[in-house]
């Protein structure tokens, strides 16, 4: 054992001297001596909540692994006299920590393409959805009955359980400091009546609580936002609240809980919480929404916050009031609640084995990864590929045209290709070949996470972990698949249809002929550009030409991906969420037959139409968009609508809404997100920015304000077709 002097890194300390060699362990141990020695314990007397955050430059968050941070350098050079013990801590923690060093894991193929702009995998540790919640539904006292059973049924993984025992011990050190801190805070006289009255809440909550369960909603938020914000400072998914919170919420007196959840909000805006999901169906179909729900809708509304982002489950059986309090919140132009249809998603999630009475507890976390509450890893970013530059190899042979590399398949000249289905496999070889590099460098990445990226707090909020005495890194959740998502879909389809129409079919140009032209980036070829600029043949109008093109490439690209498993316990799936590298996904494109000019940043930022190419309307973009077999999605595979203001200001606005959404879902559409702004005042917000700070649009999945966005995202927004 290091005999340490300084009082610096609590968690680092308690890792590096934990006896056990078990990392489990280790990092429980480090827990532990970071919750009795913090000083980063914050009660909000305005709000009546509590704040935990984890201070050091090492430590272990539900967010992700066991970390020791790199500002650990500045951390050394600052405290010279403990320098040394810092330095221990230091080569201590990364000599196992292997998943810091994650990129010397790939190959030199992989990051080529990765710096090539054109595809990643792994890295990022992912979103999930822990049942936070269960601290102060059940107490760590309920807990470690869990943790006890668990042990006798599965001899010889004493490690495991015991770093489960110590975690639960450190959220009730957590618990006594709290009560401490709240007689502190109370013994101040600067507080007002309705601040003291708040502490004397937390201060009783913690008379119990952490241990035994909370006993109406005040306490329960309370529990909640301490452990919640051991997540750091982007702190995770809350999930099904609606559901696992309604017990306590009825325990409250009415007055008072709308005070708390009104608070709550302000919480879950200040440390910009992910994904909040409401309603949905059972696996019966019947309608899962509440009191609560309606409260979250209506809060939403009073706020006009863009986080946390909202998620609204709907189905057959959605009551009437639900679409109009959704409607009333869009029409705030928060962006929220972005609405999914349980008959797309839970048939999707059943495709790939999971069964129903779990498919309808499905949530989203992160901005749209779709998740089971409290039971799986697998809604998270595994990785990305561009379909557009799969395109752009299949037509140069694997050359780039951004770095002049040759980082792709050698598909052989498409000049000699005897046809557009010649032309076609090429492309989809190519998309193959992408996308088993992307699998294979997140499972790669998997595997590293497995060995060493320990998290003994997530491992208890996961359910399947202490029943397979497994980490939740490491094969624990019941649920493990994986999702790739999808960039440039809407540039690709449009280009194909050129490629099929004008030089297989009409021969208005031979592909030697609109090879030249991509090369000179249009210049000197006018007539190339103005056909394929102008053509009728855009995805989004309900073309069946074009329509069918999408439908094929995508539903091949969706089932490919199911055949290959993670390393995690599960397949992969896919899904469309831009997100906002948009932009740099555009840039790293070259030139392409659909008129995208070499480094232009707009491309597809959805499923839908690239941004202005939908001009027949809302129900023209929607049918064209159920082409894709959308029961093949298991992640958000996002459209992006945007109506304009003047819309949801009337009765009829309001039922042209509901008609479009309850259209799209009934033809097989899993999401709808929405934007409600006028193109004016988009303009002038680029212009004036200080004038328009409030204003929220949607982006890739989550809101977003639109001043903050670069200036090609504003872009993106604003040409988006406005209905």
């Amino acid at each position: 054992m290091y005999n340490f002097k300084t009082k610096l890194e609590p968690f680092g300390r308690g890792w590096v001297n934990c006896e056990s060699d078990d990392l489990e362990k280790k990092s429980a141990c480090g827990l532990l001596l970071w919750a009795k020695e913090t000083k980063n314990l914050k009660i909000d007397a305005d709000l009546g909540l509590c704040y935990a955050y984890m201070d050091g430059v090492t430590g272990v968050t539900n967010y992700g692994p066991t970390y020791c941070g790199d500002s650990i350098q500045y951390l050394i050079a600052g405290n010279p006299d403990a320098a040394g013990e810092l330095e221990h801590i230091r080569d201590s923690m990364l000599e196992r920590l292997e998943h810091q060093r994650m990129w010397d894991h790939f190959t030199l193929e992989q990051k080529t393409h990765v710096s090539e702009g054109d595809l990643w995998g792994g890295t990022w540790c992912g979103h999930s959805n822990p049942k936070y919640a269960d601290f102060a539904l059940i107490g760590t006292n309920g807990y470690r009955k869990k943790v006890e059973k668990a042990r006798l049924a599965n001899p010889g993984h004493d490690d495991f359980y015991d770093a489960m025992e110590i975690a639960l011990d450190a959220i009730d050190v957590l618990g006594e400091r709290f009560k401490a801190l709240a007689e502190k805070t109370l013994a101040e006289d600067s507080l007002t009546e309705e601040q003291r009255k708040r502490v004397e809440r937390i201060r009783n909550t913690f008379d119990h609580a952490p241990k035994e369960p909370c006993r109406d909603f005040l306490e329960g938020v309370a529990v909640f936002s301490m452990i919640f914000t051991l997540d750091g400072n982007a702190p995770d998914s809350p999930g099904s609240f609606d559901q696992y919170m309604y017990g306590l919420w009825k325990a409250t007196d009415p007055a008072l809980r709308r005070e708390y959840l009104e608070n709550l909000w302000e919480f879950f805006h200040n440390v910009r919480a992910w994904n909040l999901t409401i309603a949905g169906s059972d696996e019966n179909w019947n309608d899962r929404s509440n009191e609560l729900t309606y409260e979250i809708l209506d809060v939403t509304a009073q706020k006009k916050y863009n986080t946390p982002n909202l998620t609204l489950r709907v189905h057959r059986n959605t009551p009437e009031a639900i679409w109009k309090a959704a409607y009333k919140s869009l029409a705030t132009g928060c962006g929220l609640p972005a609405l999914y249809n349980d008959e797309v998603v839970c048939p999707a999630l059943e495709k790939i084995g999971i069964p129903p009475c779990d498919s309808h507890e499905y949530v989203m976390n992160g901005c749209n990864q779709i998740d089971i509450m409290g039971k799986s890893h697998m809604g998270l970013e595994d990785g990305e590929v561009s379909f557009g530059k799969a395109l752009e190899y299949a037509l140069w042979s694997g050359q780039s045209q951004t770095s002049g590399e040759h980082l792709g398949l050698h598909t052989g000249n498409p000049c000699k290709f005897k046809d557009f289905d010649e032309f076609l496999e090429a492309f989809l070889r190519q998309l193959d070949y992408m996308t088993d590099l992307a699998t294979d460098m997140s499972n790669r990445s998997q595997a590293v996470y497995r060995d060493s990226g320990r998290n003994p707090l997530r491992s208890l909020l996961i359910e399947g972990c202490i029943e397979k005495a497994k980490d939740y890194k490491e094969g624990g959740p019941i649920y493990g698949h994986g999702q790739i998502l999808a960039e440039a879909i809407g540039d690709t389809i449009d280009s194909l249809a050129v490629i099929k129409k004008y030089v297989y079919e009409d021969k208005k140009f031979t592909m030697e002929e609109l090879i030249a032209a991509l090369n000179d980036d249009f210049v000197g070829h006018d007539d190339v550009y103005q056909t394929v600029t102008h053509t009728g043949y855009k995805f989004g109008n309900d073309v069946e030409y074009v329509d069918s093109i999408a439908k094929t490439i995508v539903d091949h690209w969706m089932a490919y991906l199911q055949k290959i498993p993670t390393v995690r316990g599960g397949v992969f799936g896919t899904g469309c969420s831009p997100l906002d590298r948009i932009d740099d996904y555009g840039r790293n494109l070259g030139t392409l037959p659909n008129g995208h000019k070499k480094g232009q940043p707009t491309i597809a930022d959805s499923i839908g139409a690239v941004p202005g190419c939908d001009v027949h309307g809302p129900t023209a973009l929607i049918n064209s968009c159920t082409s894709y077999d959308q029961t093949l999605a298991t992640s958000g595979f996002i459209l992006n609508l945007k109506f304009d203001k003047k819309m949801f200001e009337s009765e009829t606005g309001e039922a042209a809404f509901e008609a479009v959404c309850k259209s799209y879902f009934e033809r097989g559409g899993q999401q709808l997100q929405i934007t409600v702004v006028s193109r004016d005042e988009l303009i002038d917000a680029q212009k004036n920015p200080d004038a328009h700070r409030d204003l929220i649009v949607r982006i890739g999945g989550y809101s977003a304000y639109f001043c903050s966005l670069s200036k090609e995202n504003q872009d993106n927004v604003i040409s988006r077709t406005a209905y």
